[in-house]
């Protein structure tokens, strides 16, 4: 991978971080307009109670989700910086640029994804 690639590549990863960094900040915001409404921690309208509850951990689920992504995109920059970006961490071959361009966080070719993944869901 040439140098101009691995700078495109950090934009785009660096432009997804940026990305999750204001849905967070947005999740957080939402959080507190919804804590605004509650009186003494609890929903003004029991009925809204389940709501609440559910929206707290779909926000919770979609936080971890985009935390982890996070992590993903932080090792793909250590990836870049060190040389090893774009290669499949299981195989050792290049991960295809179609792919990179899809997910730019890929760790692995997508042979080797869709087998860790089968393996995954064997042990569920």
């Amino acid at each position: 991978m040439n140098e101009k690639q691995k700078k495109t590549y950090l934009r785009k990863l660096m432009r997804e971080k940026e990305r999750i960094f204001q849905t967070l900040g947005l999740l957080e915001k939402a959080e507190k307009e919804v804590s605004g409404k509650e009186v003494g921690g609890v929903p003004t309208h029991i009925a809204d109670l389940g709501t609440d509850v559910f929206e707290k951990a779909l926000e919770m689920n979609l936080s971890d989700s985009e935390r982890k992504i996070l992590l993903e995109i932080d090792r793909a920059i250590e990836k870049i910086n060190k040389g090893t970006y774009g290669v499949c961490e299981v195989c050792g071959k290049s991960i295809p640029r179609s792919r990179l361009e899809a997910l730019p966080y890929a760790r692995n070719c997508l042979a080797c994804q869709v087998e860790l993944e089968k393996k995954q869901s064997e042990t569920y």
